[in-house]
């Protein structure tokens, strides 16, 4: 198995342009403009000698990647071909509006060295009313072949909340894992979303409860035994923008992460774009966001440092919303795993946990109780 912390992840914008308009979007300034190969190259020539790096994914993302097959194909050909000493892996996020039979051809020919990334949001109700009317323009059975075991990306938006637990339910029932995440960058009503949130999750709760087999989806895979301790509870980064994340734009920018560039109008200026590079490599978590240095949540907390950035002016501003929503997630799971833990089943969540991580799990569960 690969090692996440050897491993370099290499956003590649390739087009702003999509040929949806999700409700959610949190992309503005879109407009057509695309990468031109010789660039792309030129970044990932750069970006593979690296040596700090043993593996290295490629990230296509856009807009929607497939609306530049053509580029898609050879970049992937070219990096095949050029760099096969190197351990390296494609990948795409995509709508799955656009694919063809040539391109599921090619991309079946090839599915253990690039990996499609399904955006699916529910069922066909909650799908068509974010995503455009596309539900029936995807070739699920396509995708479930070819990658089975790849969670699909779901994105809640305030219109779906209501719906959440049945959305996901219905997207196991085509036959795929979720990985959900609440829209960012949206009207959140927080008069009435926390509630409705957090009954979505306790029914969520009730069905993993109910079947030991299946593992919880990771929003509530969330292991309450790093708050075991307040003292030492873990100030790191909240993922690797900066270090091994890297994006690209269009125009061959360099960023810390594609969160980063969500207006496509916005200049780029380099120097400021290097100071952000420094204080990633070189500030821990709570440097970067000091007002939550006393958060006990904070190991689960999930900021986002382009996104906090890009709409807010600084890599510490978090989106008061996400967390409210973040703290609802963490005492939901401590919830979740206090009951399988009582229940004395064997649950697929604590399969291989010996009886110190379940010593320390309960430890925790008690000190977010405390503060409820």
């Amino acid at each position: 198995m690969r090692d996440s912390r050897k491993t370099k992840n290499i956003f590649v914008i390739m087009t702003n342009k999509c040929n949806l308009s999700c409700l959610y979007c949190y992309e503005s300034g879109r407009n057509t403009m695309s990468a031109d190969l010789d660039t792309v190259k030129r970044v990932l020539k750069a970006e593979f000698e690296d040596t700090n790096y043993n593996n290295f994914d490629v990230i296509f993302h856009g807009g929607e990647p497939f609306m530049e097959y053509n580029k898609v194909k050879e970049i992937s050909e070219w990096v095949w071909m050029h760099y096969s000493y190197l351990d390296i892996q494609c990948m795409a996020t995509t709508n799955g509006t656009l694919l063809t039979n040539e391109m599921k051809k090619w991309l079946s020919e090839n599915n253990q060295r690039i990996t499609l990334i399904l955006s699916l949001d529910g069922g066909r109700e909650t799908h068509n009313r974010n995503r455009c009317n596309s539900f029936d323009k995807i070739d699920f059975a396509f995708f479930l072949q070819n990658w089975p075991q790849q969670r699909v990306k779901m994105t809640i938006s305030p219109s779906g909340l209501s719906c959440m637990f049945a959305d996901i339910l219905e997207i196991r029932d085509i036959g795929f894992g979720v990985n959900p995440s609440l829209a960012v960058e949206v009207n959140w009503d927080m008069r009435t979303a926390p509630n409705i949130f957090a009954n979505e999750l306790e029914k969520l709760i009730g069905y993993y409860i109910e079947h030991p087999n299946v593992y919880p989806c990771p929003m509530l895979d969330l292991s309450p035994s790093l708050l075991a301790n307040p003292e030492l509870v873990p100030r790191n980064k909240a993922c690797g923008a900066g270090t091994n994340i890297v994006a690209y734009d269009v125009h061959g920018n360099r960023y810390p992460c594609h969160s980063f560039v969500t207006d496509f109008s916005k200049p780029y200026h380099a120097e400021e774009v290097n100071g952000l590079f420094r204080d990633l490599q070189t500030k821990n978590g709570v440097e970067l966001s000091p007002q939550c240095s006393d958060c006990m949540f904070f190991p689960h907390c999930e900021p986002c440092y382009g996104m906090n950035y890009s709409r807010r002016g600084g890599m510490g501003n978090i989106a008061k919303a996400m967390c409210t929503f973040n703290k609802i997630k963490v005492k939901a799971a401590a919830s979740m795993y206090g009951h399988m833990i009582l229940s004395g089943k064997q649950y697929a969540l604590l399969d291989g946990k010996d009886s110190t991580e379940i010593s320390n799990i309960i430890a925790g569960i008690q000190n977010i109780q405390k503060m409820v």
